[in-house]
């Protein structure tokens, strides 16, 4: 329906710009094409806030993208409504990734217009780009990320402040075989996910080659910067020798709270005329997992790097000093090529390091070891200081670096060796508040202004009281802290 088809009742008024009529239109459906909201912005000059301003869409809903024809094509956009909350545009980004933002605009809450090229807010013109940023217009901050997920059934599950972005790899490691008379092996294929909410762009892959071994044997490729994304490996016998290769690629992304992420590349050349020869992909293994919870399984490939065959394949686990029985590794066949799976299995441990090794035996074979090192951190919130460049500074503020109790969370560096956090949510009337020229906070809806101490300044034009602070946990030295 387009806005000349709207009944008179319902039209846009600009009666003080609070377009309440607007706001009931677009509460009483659940979805609403683009034509339907890209409505005029008033003329006459008088500017005023909403009389009511539009609530967050904090509580989940259900969507199905498959009834709606603007999804079925990368690019495609649509609104939804659940109740009286603020309106929300769904975008589809990707075959399977999604991105949600609210329309209301964060100066006075008015319901922006959606047009092609961004948002326009019709109150006092704000003016912002297709995917929220605040471009001109009335100052103010970029629109809210609403977070979105697409379940196994197809449908999506809309509501609530996203988690920060998160770098998934389908595989941490890859492995080439060949024969010195053979020819190179076939590509290989990774795919690069955003595991956690919002977007993930600006995606970079490094290689490193291991000391004092043959380079130049592998390639990678990245077919767009923006996760989801497809990493090409491709290995090249060339002139190798006989031999056992090995790399290191690593996928870094901006904003990632989880930092960089690897893949173990090993490149086997075998000698049908020499001995059996077991090569493991990896010889050390480190585990990480808040109190409480199981950390990813990683997989170790079994390679034979000369002639006849490497069978009678087991593992056996050996435990460090401290806790036992916290390790499995598991072996789906006995004869090389083979996949070892390592994971850790104890929920129970208590905060702290844990180490162990396995030891990898074949029939006729010397054995190969494993080192693998565990840290259960304490329960809470674990954060990558180096996924957030603003906290390599003191005085240095970064938001939304993840979820405590449900709320998002601030993260102050303190000192070269400390850091406070604080709860991103305006104790005033419960807007997540931003950060602002990454020194400090204001709210977007009442103006509310907060010091990096979390502290309301004595200049804000909303008084209310100071932010929550919440308890961090850290190690001066460490890469990672603990918000709880």
């Amino acid at each position: 329906m387009s806005p000349e088809q709207l009944p008179e009742s319902i039209v846009p008024s600009c009666a003080g710009c609070s377009r309440p009529d607007r706001r009931q239109f677009l509460a009483s459906a659940s979805v609403l094409s683009l034509g339907a909201l890209a409505t005029a912005a008033c003329g006459d000059g008088v500017f005023s806030g909403p009389e009511t301003i539009p609530a967050f869409p904090a509580a989940t809903f259900s969507f199905d993208p498959r009834a709606v024809a603007a999804l079925q094509q990368v690019g495609g956009r649509t609104v939804v409504q659940n109740g009286t909350t603020a309106p929300v545009l769904v975008e589809r980004l990707g075959t399977s990734q999604y991105r949600a933002l609210s329309l209301a605009c964060p100066h006075r809450g008015t319901i922006v217009d959606v047009s092609g090229d961004g948002f326009l807010c019709p109150n006092h013109g704000a003016r912002f780009a297709a995917d929220g940023t605040w471009l001109s217009g009335q100052a103010t901050v970029d629109l809210a990320p609403v977070a979105v997920r697409l379940n196994p059934d197809g449908t999506l599950t809309i509501g609530g402040t996203p988690p920060p972005p998160a770098l998934g790899l389908s595989a941490a490691s890859a492995v080439f075989t060949t024969t010195v008379t053979g020819s190179s092996p076939a590509a290989q294929s990774i795919q690069v996910t955003n595991s956690g909410g919002s977007s993930l762009g600006a995606l970079q892959v490094g290689l490193a080659y291991a000391t004092n071994q043959r380079s130049g044997w592998l390639s990678v490729e990245l077919n767009t910067a923006t996760a989801p994304a497809i990493l090409t490996i491709a290995a090249t016998k060339g002139t190798l020798p006989a031999g056992v290769y090995n790399a290191t690629i690593t996928v870094n992304a901006l904003g990632a709270t989880n930092g960089p992420q690897t893949v173990a590349v090993s490149f086997v050349v075998s000698d049908p005329a020499t001995a059996p020869s077991m090569q493991l992909s990896a010889s050390a293994l480190v585990f990480s997992a808040p109190l409480g919870t199981t950390a990813t399984a990683q997989l170790v490939q079994i390679s034979n790097a000369g002639g006849g065959s490497v069978s009678g394949l087991s593992a056996q686990v050996a435990y460090g000093a401290g806790a036992t029985g916290w390790l499995a590794a598991t072996l789906l066949q006995t004869t090389a090529p083979a996949t070892l799976t390592i994971r850790p299995t104890s929920t129970t441990l208590a905060p702290g390091t844990y180490t162990a090794t396995i030891s990898v035996s074949a029939t006729g074979l010397p054995p190969r070891t494993i080192t693998v090192t565990l840290t259960v951190t304490p329960g809470g919130l674990l954060v990558n200081i180096a996924a957030w460049p603003a906290l390599a500074n003191v005085g240095g503020v970064s938001g939304s670096v993840g979820n405590v109790n449900g709320g998002p969370v601030a993260v102050v560096r303190t000192s070269d060796t400390s850091f406070s956090a604080f709860s991103m949510v305006c104790p005033h009337a419960g807007t997540t508040i931003n950060v602002i020229n990454g020194t400090s906070f204001r709210c977007p809806n009442h103006g509310a202004l907060f010091n990096a101490n979390g502290t309301l300044q004595p200049n804000s034009p909303q008084r209310t009281e100071s932010l929550t602070r919440l308890t961090v946990i850290y190690t001066p030295g460490a890469s990672t802290l603990t918000v709880t």
